[in-house]
């Protein structure tokens, strides 16, 4: 996917789009000391990562509360930032991926709707968001494990997720009740976007 592309597609901007075009530089100044993302997926920054973590938006209002769990490279939290969906408490584990991330927050401007946590998001305080999110951080009932006591009730848990995602929801039965709805995915027809409400545990 080109830019412009990106831009026709979710009606993005001039100015978000001169950010993302930045964060798209960052990426690949990073990626060469570090493993951001898969590296086959750099030549198309915009359609693998950016469009993958925009559609999104469709699913979710604006304004809302989010947590990112295993944010890596930003995505899709740093995407959906940038283009004001929201505050977004973006976690991983790994310091040198949370200082990109802090880099990039900091080029793009982004200070006051990101916060950046580098730690274990089973060990952090409850957040009480309203929207949980991830991107190939996980299995979907470990996504749970860690989501479920910082959504608040009533809240949200969005999971985009690959060709194996009926048999994640499958797994997850076992140990989670909960109300799911899939959307298709925008960038991949075997995948599919995951909106789980009401998650207990069994």
């Amino acid at each position: 996917m080109r830019p412009e592309e990106f831009q026709a597609e979710f009606d993005v901007p001039r100015g978000t789009m001169d950010k993302l075009a930045r964060y798209a530089e960052l990426l690949v100044e990073w990626q060469e000391k570090m493993n951001l993302v898969g590296p086959a997926t750099l030549t198309d920054i915009w359609g693998r990562h950016f469009a993958d973590s925009a559609q999104l938006v469709r699913h979710v209002p604006q304004g809302q509360s989010w947590l990112d769990i295993g944010a890596g490279g930003g995505f899709p939290g740093m995407v959906l930032a940038a283009m004001g969906w929201g505050r977004f408490t973006l976690v991983d584990s790994i310091a040198k991926k949370t200082r990109f991330l802090e880099a990039v927050r900091d080029e793009l401007n982004l200070r006051e709707n990101i916060s950046i946590v580098c730690g274990r998001v089973e060990k952090l305080p409850t957040l009480g968001v309203q929207v949980a999110t991830a991107r190939a951080a996980a299995s979907l009932d470990q996504l749970f494990d860690w989501a479920i006591r910082h959504v608040r009730p009533g809240g949200l848990f969005v999971f985009p997720k690959g060709r194996r995602w009926a048999e994640e929801v499958e797994e997850a039965e076992r140990r989670f009740l909960f109300d799911l709805e899939t959307r298709d995915s925008l960038t991949d027809p075997e995948a599919r976007i995951l909106l789980v409400r009401n998650l207990k545990r069994l």
